[in-house]
């Protein structure tokens, strides 16, 4: 069954493991999604050029499938409209609260989830995962458009 919406499946353990791996995959895609906005908007801010900033990044130790995948859909002003910003704030939050039950830290994945949280405070609970980089973008004054 679920080879019908996914392209793989990997057995990560038992009961839970697969919905906590899930949700650990989706937090580190929108942070880093969110962190990629930020060095983009701080390098344009800076004088950089966004498509050499762009390569320098996906040619660096901080690529990612985000930055080599996903950037030039937002670069088109797609905001990825197939998810939406209250399922990701309750999933982060879902994340917040297993760190606090298992007793580790999650500032960086708090700051995530309140990132998101303004997101969603300001478009509601529309679809779009990179609508987080929408608010960046809106607070910068800059829009990430090649």
């Amino acid at each position: 069954m679920l080879s019908a919406v996914a392209d793989r499946i990997t057995h990560v353990g038992g009961h839970g493991a697969g919905y906590t791996a899930k949700l650990l995959v989706n937090l580190l895609w929108f942070g880093q999604a969110a962190a990629t906005a930020e060095a983009l908007l701080l390098g344009v801010r800076a004088g950089i050029d966004l498509g050499v900033l762009t390569e320098t990044l996906a040619d660096s130790p901080a690529s990612s499938r985000f930055i080599r995948r996903d950037l030039p859909s937002l670069f088109a002003g797609d905001y990825l409209a197939s998810f939406g910003l209250d399922h990701i704030h309750d999933q982060l939050s879902a994340v917040g609260a297993m760190a606090d039950d298992l007793g580790t830290p999650h500032s960086v994945a708090d700051a995530v989830r309140l990132l998101h949280h303004q997101a969603l405070s300001r478009f509601g609970p529309a679809d779009g995962e990179l609508l987080a980089v929408a608010l960046l973008e809106e607070q910068a004054g800059i829009t990430l458009r090649t």
